[in-house]
This record gives C-alpha cells, structure tokens and sequence, in this order.
C-alpha cells in the first residue's frame, strides 16, 4: 500500500481553460490525492474544485505552490504562455513530478529553462503528446520487433483544418514530430523547408501571432523534411484539405512509417486508427491493401461498451499519469509518454522549419537560435 502523493493543478478559465482532461488526470490514479487547484477566475475556481474534488483553491499558482508544496502538479492550460514559468516554479519548489499540457513553451529558450530546473532539482515531467495512446504504443511494438522490417522512410501530417500551415505546425505538429523521433529511435540531424502564404513563399512580414499563446507563426502551407540517423527521412507537410467534419480533419491528422516488408499508418491518436499493409508502399492495385488493426481493450470498456472519443482521451492521461508516478515514486523510466527532453526535440524540429525556410539553407539540429525566428520581423 503506497502513501498517496499530494497534488495540485494549474488552470485559467476562459484563457486556456482545463485542456484535454488534464484538470481531472492526475485523480485517475489511486495513489494520488488531487488537493487544491490555482485559477485566476474566481468562478472558474470553484468550478475547477468541485469537478476535481480539491479541498482548497487558489487565485495564484505561486501562492498555492508555497502553502501546499505538492508532490505533483498538473499544468492543465491549453494556452501555453504560462507553462515555462510554471515549471520552473513548481521545480524550485519541491514538486516531484509534473504533468503539462503541450506545448510545452512557446520558445526554445523558454523550453531550456524549464528543463535546466527540472534537471537541478530532479523533478520529473511529462508532457502530454499523443504517442500515449494503445494504437501509437502497438505500432512502436512493431517497429521494435521487425515486424515492417527496416524503416526507411517516415511521413507526417497536421489537420489541415482552419489553422493549416504555421498554426497546425506549433498546435499539433508537437504530436506527430515528436512520434516520427519516438519511431526513428534517434535525434534529427538537420531539417530543410519550405514555408508558403497564398501560394507564394512566406516572408518574415507574414507573421502573425498564433492562438494560445504559441506565439508568432507564418504560412498557410509547409513541409518539412528531416533527417534521422542511418539516412532515415522523415517529412511533416500541412496544408488546407477539402473543408469536412471534425472527424475527417482529425482522421487526416497522422503519420506512416514504411519498412522494407510493410507499412503502418497511424491516424487521429490519442483515440487511434492503426492500418497495416503488408506490401511495404502499398502500392496501388497491391491485393491486400491496408488493413485495420483492431484493440479490443482500448475500443471497448470491460462491459463491452464502445469507448467514445474523450474516454480515450482519458485513457490516453491514465498512461501518462501511470508513467510519472511510476518514475517518481520508483525511479522507473518513462518509455510510453513523452519527457521533457522529448517535447524539447519536437520543439526544435518545429522552429526548425521556419528557420530553414527563412534561411533558405538545410539547418542543423538542435538550433542555435532559441527565440522565435519571426521575434525580429
């Protein structure tokens, strides 16, 4: 019987709300006691604390850090201006373990600081990519054991829905760039783009500043293309498709990894679509095609009632908050969720782009310029 760990989470009403039921995440776990909450909005507060079930609210998150010294935080805010600096205060307060909502900073030099103090004070965090998700999980399983023989080749796309271009890059492309890395096994070694507004070629006076706080993006259309050890290329494109449902967009948004024995398609995580093709590039006319591979366990619940959408979700943060406490409270590494490090990577993979585009060169990774590339516009 472990002694459960205290927790806290952060949110905003009406400026980034509780995204993606990371306010209700860490009360998944039996082992965790969600006891105050930090929201600038008084009535969103007390809503945040009776949906919760924390004992205490705050209307500043420093101040809740101070009183209650929690072992782990939730950062729950989709807009992303905040992250960073709750962070770092939350590790130089003792905070064991945190889990935040992507991105998770709006700049490299942000990112940087937030894991210089998780490092010096040995805190763990999690950020919540969807690579935690049973399809995702499965896929990697294959990969690792042959079963699409040697990856050679690794190709991404956004939604392509109202934010297509620089926007779907910086709100989802963290997804995808950071599980083309997770399949790949390794860091990329330099990225060549192409960035377009209108059709023509995007310059720096195209910026404007993103939704949630992601800050200044560009583009209406991209791609990217990215290197990964043993010649292994990976691209990420994202451009407007043909205006449908939300579940179209979201079946759009994915990624294929193709080896020299067959191929995965990995469509709309954290709720998951996986296909399998056993002809490699499932070329056309090939006899078998793609094939859906079905997950009984993560389709249905134990009743056999078919899971929704935001019950996957859930069970998407149950992985991921079942990974941070393991790590702290056991040292146990964090293989199914996305670290700090890694949410690093997909951030530099994303300035990335636009670096390449606005040099006009193929860059190296990681950058050497951390701030934003269209800060000096």
């Amino acid at each position: 019987m472990h002694t459960k760990l205290s927790a806290a989470v952060f949110g905003h009403t009406n400026r980034g709300d509780y995204g993606h039921g990371h306010d209700l995440a860490l009360s998944l776990h039996p082992d965790v006691k969600v006891i105050a909450v930090a929201d600038p909005d008084a009535a969103g507060r007390r809503a945040a604390r009776k949906r919760i079930g924390a004992a205490r609210g705050y209307g500043d998150y420093r101040a809740l850090l101070e009183a209650e010294k929690p072992d782990l935080v939730a950062i729950a805010s989709r807009h992303v201006e905040d992250h960073a600096a709750q962070i770092v205060a939350s590790a130089q307060c003792g905070v064991k373990g945190i889990l935040c909502e992507k991105p998770m900073a709006a700049t490299l030099e942000e990112a940087d600081a937030a894991l210089r103090a998780c490092a010096e004070s040995g805190t763990q965090l999690v950020v919540a990519h969807r690579r935690a998700s049973a399809y995702e999980i499965h896929a990697h399983e294959m990969v690792r054991r042959g079963e699409i023989g040697t990856v050679v080749e690794m190709r991404g796309r956004g939604k392509g829905d109202h934010r297509a271009g620089g926007e779907d890059l910086a709100v989802l492309g963290v997804h995808i760039l950071d599980s083309m890395r997770w399949f790949a096994g390794s860091d990329p070694q330099w990225v060549c783009a192409h960035v377009a507004q209108g059709g023509r070629p995007a310059v720096r006076g195209d910026r404007r500043p993103g939704n949630e706080g992601i800050g200044y993006v560009a583009g209406d259309a991209l791609m990217g293309l990215f290197l990964f050890e043993g010649g292994l290329p990976a691209t990420f494109t994202s451009y407007g498709v043909a205006r449908g449902t939300g579940e179209s967009h979201s079946n759009w948004f994915g990624f294929e990894v193709y080896g020299t024995h067959g191929a995965l398609s990995v469509r709309n995580s954290p709720g998951g679509l996986l296909f399998h093709a056993a002809d490699g590039m499932c070329a056309p006319g090939a006899p078998e095609g793609w094939q859906r591979i079905w997950l009984p366990g993560w389709e249905r619940d134990g009743r056999g009632r078919v899971r929704d959408g935001q019950a996957r979700m859930m069970r998407s943060n149950r992985i991921m908050v079942e990974e941070l406490v393991n790590a702290v409270r056991d040292g146990t590494p964090i293989t199914r969720a996305s670290t700090g490090r890694d949410a690093l990577w997909a951030l530099e993979m994303i300035m990335g782009i636009h670096v390449s585009h606005l040099t006009g060169a193929r860059v190296p990774l990681p950058l050497r310029q951390r701030r934003n590339p269209y800060a000096d516009a």
